[in-house]
């Protein structure tokens, strides 16, 4: 069984015959996927191992970057360069020139250190915006120990001009996040919270409201962690148990079960229907009918 139904109309959003399907093993704990939608190709990032890896359909897996300060989140920028969540760094950083050519973009807020940049989007204006958790200064495994310089877990907002702007200070660890179609809303999970608050985004960028938009349930201990958009306003989270999949109304209609937890995710395919998920060792995919929001 790979999904837990908790609403009928999950079945129209995959095909009968879909089947979760491991493309890539032999990691340590993947997370951060991202498909560039022209040049049909996934980058990925294994944290404890400080490797990023791009896969291909055609060729199959390659390094694209090591050591990469073990790398979290990643997005495409408006000029489809990578942009990179560095745990040891503690700092985003634009890679381009096939992981050859490494430029941090976001390092301090006033003078001190980011905690440990996490998951991270771009919107179509080129705004860049980030989550900054602690865990890569709390988990030897993710990062590496030490102190915190920053007195909040926040979000940011890095402008075209490389200014850095903090819209969100009041959670706990705030982890995956996304937009809605029109980028008119910015949807922030809260790992420790077990739900995804929602903001309405400003013409300045500056964020407003913060409701509690849905909750992440499960007898699984997996919390929320990466989340991505569709063109039907459906919302991916992944939390208890694996992927769970909302509607616009924030009803979650099931969850596709992993066997291992299960961080991030990504549409992908020459539709942008196929689901590729990383999922600590093992990357895998299923097909949908559901289709992602380009990344570029």
């Amino acid at each position: 069984m790979i999904f837990e139904m908790r609403h009928s109309d999950l079945g129209s959003l995959f095909p009968k015959d879909a089947q979760l399907t491991p493309i890539a093993g032999d990691f340590t704990f993947l997370e951060g996927p991202i498909w560039h939608p022209t040049n049909h190709f996934l980058v990925f990032s294994d944290i404890a191992a400080s490797k990023q890896y791009r896969w291909e359909a055609e060729n199959g897996l390659s390094l694209f970057r090591v050591p990469s300060n073990q790398a979290n989140g990643n997005a495409f920028d408006r000029e489809g360069r990578v942009i990179t969540c560095e745990h040891a760094a503690s700092q985003v950083s634009r890679i381009d020139h096939n992981g050859k050519r490494v430029t941090p973009i976001a390092t301090h807020f006033r003078g001190k250190a980011l905690n440990s940049p996490n998951d991270i989007i771009c919107d179509s204006k080129g705004r860049i915006w980030f989550t900054d958790p602690s865990y890569g200064r709390t988990r030897a495994d993710l990062g590496d120990i030490r102190a915190q310089e920053m007195d909040v877990q926040g979000v940011y907002r890095i402008d075209p001009d490389g200014t850095l702007h903090l819209v969100a200070d009041d959670f706990d660890q705030p982890n995956g996040l996304c937009m809605s179609q029109d980028e008119r809303q910015l949807f922030i999970n809260d790992s420790p919270g077990g739900h995804i608050r929602v903001f309405d985004v400003m013409e300045d960028g500056s964020l407003a409201g913060g409701k509690v938009w849905a909750n992440l349930t499960g007898d699984s201990p997996w919390v929320p962690d990466g989340m991505k958009t569709t063109t039907t306003d459906h919302i991916l989270c992944n939390g208890p148990a694996g992927v769970h999949i909302f509607n616009k109304d924030a009803v979650c209609l099931g969850v596709i079960l992993l066997p291992e937890k299960s961080t991030n995710f990504c549409f992908g395919g020459d539709d942008l229907q196929s689901l590729f998920i990383t999922a600590s060792t093992r990357l895998y995919r299923i097909e949908t009918l559901l289709t992602g929001l380009p990344m570029v």
